[in-house]
C-alpha cells in the first residue's frame, strides 16, 4: 500500500527521535568505559560506534542507505547490478566440483538493507533457474533491524524460488561448513567498514591512536602500540611513514580474508567477488596521504571528524588492496584484480543493458531515469572508477571468469573498424 506524504514525515521524525536517543546511550556508554578502563584503541572505538549491538550505526533501527540514508551503495542505483553479479556468481558454479545435485551456497557479507540479495536471486531466477533452485542464500548479519529489512527485501524479489535463504553468523558459517563446500561469497562494501588501527610517526617510532573523553565530547591521544602485528603490515609492504603521517591498518579485513580460507577449506571450490574502494599500498600510505583516508558520511555530507556525531554518521576508510589480494593469495585463492567496477560490469553485459533501454522506445522517461542509473554505476569519476573488484578463486583460474577480461582491450585477432 502507498503510505502518504504526511505519514512518512511522521514515520522520519520518530525514527530521528529514536537515532538522537540511540546515539546519546551509545555516547554515555562509550564515557563510561573510558572512564573505568581508560583510553580505548581506535579501533574498539570504531567497533562500538559501528556494531555495538544495541546503539551501533549498523545496528540501530530505521538505518537505511539509498535517498534516505547517510550514503548510496551500487544496488541502491539500479537492480542491474544484482543481476550482473548473478552472472559473475553463476559462471563460478559451472566451474565449481560439486555435484550439480547439491547446494551452492551463495553467502553475502554485510548485506546492508538487502537489496543487493533481492536483485541477486531474482537475477539468478532470469538467467539460470537451475542453479537457482540449487542456491543456499545465506546474509550474515547481527543486526536485528536489518535483517527484518533484508527480509522484506528478499520477499518481494520472490525468495521462493531459491533452495533457502537464512541469516547467520560469520563465525557459525565457519564452524558449520562442509569438508567439500561449494559457494561463492559476495562482499560489496564490506572491508571498508571494518573497524581499523590508526597509528601516526612520532619521535620516529609507531604510535597507536587513543580515544579519551572528556565534557566537550570525545578526542584522541598517542599512545604505544596494542599489538606488534601492527608493525608487519607496512613493513612487508616496504612502507616506510614520514614523521606525523598517520594511516589505517586494517586487521580485521586481512582476519576476514583468512578465514574466508578457513571457509573453503582444503577442498572446497568456487570463489568470492570482493567489492570496495581503496588503493595499492604504495598510493594508501603516500605522503599525499599524511592523514590517513578515514571518512564518515550522514545525510549524504563527508565529515572527516569522527567524534562529531557519534553513532549517527558512517564511519569508512579506504582498503589495503595490495595486503588483501596477498592475504587471499597466502589462503589458497587465485586472485585476478583488482579492477574497476566499470570494467567488471561491463565486461558481464551492463553495455548491452544501456543499449536495449535506448533501442526501446516503449519504456519513455523511464528509460532515460534507468540509463542514467547505469551510467552511475560505472561513472569514470565516480562508482565505475572509485570501486574496486577483486575476484577470488579455488580450482580454476581467476583471470579465466568473464568479470576479470578487459572489455576495452581490443581483440588481436579481430580486424579494426
Amino acid at each position: 500500500s502507498r503510505r502518504s506524504c504526511s505519514g512518512r514525515r511522521a514515520e522520519i521524525v520518530a525514527e530521528s527521535g529514536h537515532v538522537k536517543a540511540g546515539a546519546e546511550s551509545l555516547r554515555a556508554w562509550l564515557r563510561d568505559r573510558i572512564g573505568a578502563e581508560g583510553p580505548i584503541p581506535f579501533v574498539e572505538f570504531m567497533e562500538a560506534v559501528l556494531y555495538h549491538p544495541r546503539f551501533g550505526y549498523y545496528c540501530r533501527p530505521g538505518m537505511t542507505t539509498g535517498p534516505e540514508g547517510d550514503f548510496y551503495t551500487s544496488p541502491d542505483l539500479h537492480p542491474a547490478f544484482g543481476l550482473l553479479l548473478s552472472r559473475q556468481i553463476a559462471e563460478i558454479a559451472a566451474r565449481t566440483r560439486a555435484d550439480v545435485r547439491s547446494a551452492f551456497h551463495v553467502i553475502e557479507a554485510g548485506p546492508g538493507i538487502g537489496r543487493l540479495a533481492r536483485d541477486i536471486i531474482a537475477g539468478l531466477a532470469a538467467e539460470h533457474a537451475a542453479l537457482a533452485r540449487r542456491v543456499v542464500y545465506t546474509l550474515v548479519e547481527i543486526s536485528p533491524s536489518l535483517r527484518e529489512m533484508q527480509r522484506a527485501a528478499i520477499a518481494g524479489g520472490g525468495a521462493g524460488v531459491v533452495q533457502e535463504v537464512r541469516w547467520r553468523s560469520w563465525a557459525d558459517l565457519i564452524e558449520e561448513r562442509s569438508v567439500s563446500f561449494s559457494g561463492c561469497v559476495v562482499a560489496n562494501e564490506f572491508l571498508d567498514a571494518l573497524p581499523v588501527h590508526i597509528v601516526e610517526r612520532r619521535g620516529g617510532r609507531l604510535m597507536e591512536v587513543h580515544v579519551i573523553a572528556g565534557d566537550d565530547g570525545f578526542g584522541e591521544t598517542l599512545l604505544a602500540l596494542t599489538t606488534g602485528r601492527l608493525e608487519s603490515p607496512l613493513a612487508r609492504l616496504g612502507v616506510e611513514m614520514e614523521e606525523g603521517q598517520r594511516a589505517e591498518i586494517g586487521l580485521r579485513a586481512l582476519d576476514w580474508v583468512s578465514s574466508l580460507g578457513r571457509l573453503f577449506g582444503e577442498r572446497g571450490s568456487g570463489g568470492a567477488i570482493i567489492i570496495d574502494y581503496g588503493y595499492p599500498a604504495k598510493e594508501l600510505y603516500g605522503p599525499e596521504r599524511r592523514r590517513g583516508t578515514l571518512m564518515c558520511y550522514r545525510r549524504h555530507q563527508a565529515i572527516e571528524d569522527p567524534y562529531l556525531h557519534v553513532g549517527e554518521q558512517d564511519m569508512t576508510v579506504h582498503v589495503n588492496l595490495t595486503s588483501i589480494e596477498r592475504r587471499a593469495r597466502e589462503s589458497g585463492f587465485d586472485v585476478a584484480g583488482p579492477a574497476s567496477q566499470m570494467r567488471f560490469l561491463v565486461s558481464l553485459g551492463l553495455a548491452q543493458i544501456l543499449a536495449d533501454l535506448a533501442e526501446d522506445p516503449s519504456t519513455g522517461a523511464r528509460s532515460v531515469k534507468e540509463r542514467l542509473a547505469l551510467h552511475g554505476l560505472m561513472a569514470p569519476g565516480g562508482m565505475g572508477e572509485i570501486f574496486k573488484v577483486m575476484l577470488l578463486a579455488r580450482g580454476a583460474p581467476a583471470a579465466d571468469l568473464t568479470g576479470a577480461r578487459d572489455p576495452f582491450r581490443m581483440d588481436p585477432g579481430r580486424p579494426s573498424r
